[in-house]
């Protein structure tokens, strides 16, 4: 077995391979995995590189035997096999997301294994390259040159225009809203799948010459496949910041009806200060300094209720605490805030999206309790981050068959409920946590029922 043999077997398992297996993990998230994401990634990579080595020792043992094809597909299927299975166990999402990303690998792949064995036969002759292998190599010297180029060409395209798309679309878009997507991917991949498999068994019938008339078919086929993964998952994205932003701008304008609201309310104060001053001055008058007392402690309590507390001195901040507070005392659930915060760098609307589904989500799990129905914030500024607690009462909520409800903190994707204490707007807390290089995490204690959600914005980072 010569050395230049084995290393290139060895790099053209690796090619084929390495790219497959590493865009199984890519559009996961850090909080899907097990362990710390770069350290399976790494985990993956040396994983190929030891199968890579194994691969051509493989070969040259199966040659004896006359069923070099045969092992080579084997091993090439166990590869595959082992790479599921550690993206089943080492990635927490749900299936439906694994499977979608395993749709995209397959329509690489395929793109690849097709490109390649077209380009073969016209590369050899115009290069006058030999396509004959050894007894046991699977890998020409022509054969591993085509797969570099096509690497080369075609892995960017795929990261650009699906695996990228692909990622924020698993992190943004709920699992319930991904089955139409799921349908379209499901059926055009497989559709693609199998056309590049019949042609490629028609080339091996018919040759080159006669096939070359079908090629701008299949190329017109995988230029369309290529453009179905990246809209779709592109107006998925798209439509939902659209949602998130109208959301956002709702809850916007009830703020400034607040506003308005109490513009109106100062005016009504103003006026009816005026009646107040004219009795308190008929009453010193006239003696009356016991009546006159009773009727100023009345004033004073009726004023104490009705002034906004000033939570802190960004103006973003306290409104929105000041609006949300002012929702959950005409909910009847009482509203423990502490914020110590100058100015922050966070956009109002990024703030919005923040304080609007966590502190919405507080309200609608307290309106469900029977007995205490309680909700705490704390907002502080620690070494240039906006760190935000709000924790509330909870009487249960739904999460994903792998997890557990303990003390635990656990990404957005963990809980599946939108309507009780955990649900709807966590994806959007966490991916505007990103957008800072923060990062969301969230907790239901069972024991004590409260729902936690703690947020942490980078402002430094902010866009």
């Amino acid at each position: 077995m010569s050395a230049g043999v084995y290393g290139r077997n060895a790099a053209g398992f690796f090619l084929e391979i390495f790219p497959c297996v590493m865009m199984v993990f890519l559009p996961f998230a850090q909080d899907a995995f097990r362990f710390p994401r770069r350290r399976v990634l790494l985990c993956q990579a040396a994983a190929v590189t030891a199968l890579s080595a194994l691969f051509p020792a493989v070969i040259y043992a199966a040659a004896r035997r006359g069923s070099v094809a045969m092992a080579a597909n084997v091993f090439m299927g166990a590869a595959i096999l082992l790479t599921l299975i550690a993206q089943g166990w080492l990635v927490r999402e749900a299936p439906i997301k694994k499977i979608m990303v395993v749709f995209a690998v397959v329509f690489y792949g395929v793109s690849q294994y097709w490109t390649a064995n077209m380009l073969l036969g016209p590369a050899s002759a115009l290069f006058s390259l030999s396509r004959v292998l050894e007894s046991w190599s699977v890998y020409s010297p022509c054969g591993l040159a085509v797969y570099a180029a096509t690497t080369v060409a075609f892995l960017p395209l795929m990261l650009l225009l699906v695996i990228r798309p692909l990622s924020e679309y698993l992190q943004e878009i709920e699992i319930k809203k991904m089955r139409r997507e799921f349908f379209i991917l499901a059926v055009t991949t497989m559709v693609f799948f199998l056309l590049v498999m019949a042609t490629d068994i028609r080339y091996y019938r018919v040759g080159y010459r006669e096939y070359v008339r079908e090629l701008p078919l299949l190329l017109v086929a995988l230029l369309d496949q290529l453009a179905i993964y990246w809209l779709i998952f592109r107006q998925s994205v798209w439509r939902k910041r659209d949602d998130d932003y109208q959301r956002a701008l709702e809850i916007q304008q009830m703020q400034y009806e607040k506003i308005v609201g109490d513009m109106e309310n100062t005016r009504r104060m103003d006026h009816d200060l005026r009646h107040h001053y004219s009795a308190l001055n008929e009453m010193l008058r006239e003696g009356r300094l016991e009546e006159m007392g009773e009727y100023l402690s009345q004033l004073l309590e009726v004023t104490a209720r009705r002034m906004n507390q000033v939570y802190c001195e960004d103006i973003a901040v306290n409104g929105l605490l000041q609006y949300y507070a002012g929702v959950a005392r005409d909910e009847g659930v009482r509203c423990d805030i502490l914020a110590q915060c100058d100015r922050v760098t966070v956009d109002p609307t990024d703030l919005t999206v923040i304080f609007g589904n966590a502190m919405e989500n507080a309200v609608n799990a307290c309106k469900k309790c029977r007995d205490d129905k309680w909700i705490s914030v704390r907002v502080g500024t620690v070494q240039g981050s906006l760190a935000i607690e709000i924790s509330n009462a909870c009487d249960g909520v739904r999460l994903g068959r792998r997890e557990q409800t303990g003390d635990g903190f656990l990404p957005a994707e963990c809980f599946l409920s939108e309507r009780t204490g955990g649900g709807y707007g966590l994806r959007s807390i966490a991916r505007t946590a990103q957008k800072y290089g923060g990062s969301a995490k969230f907790r239901y204690n069972a024991e004590k029922r409260m729902f936690t959600a703690r947020v942490r914005l980078n402002m430094s980072e902010g866009v």
